[in-house]
Parts: C-alpha cells; structure tokens; sequence
C-alpha cells in the first residue's frame, strides 16, 4: 500500500474512534433523547449562529 493510501485509512480509524466515543459519551449524559433530536438541535443552533 502507498503512504496515501495508509494515511487515509489511519484518518478514518480515527474519525470512527472519535465519533464512537463521543457518541458513547453522549448517550450516557443523555439516554433517554435520541441521536437525532441531538443532530437535528445542533445543525439548527448552527445554522442559527451563522446568519
């Protein structure tokens, strides 16, 4: 495999790593609201915040 290639896959690793663990993180402070009400409160306080 190319150095490219190698650097991609360690990325993504550690993309994955990332969100998995702030979403473990997140539905222990939260477990009764869902992934999506979560997603959908934050893109719409983002998208607030910007205009």
């Amino acid at each position: 495999m190319s150095q490219s290639m190698i650097s991609f896959w360690v990325g993504l690793a550690v993309v994955l790593i990332v969100a998995f663990a702030l979403v473990r993180r997140y539905r222990g402070e939260h477990p009764r609201e869902g992934m999506v009400q979560w997603l959908d409160a934050h893109h719409m306080g983002w998208m607030h915040r910007k205009h």
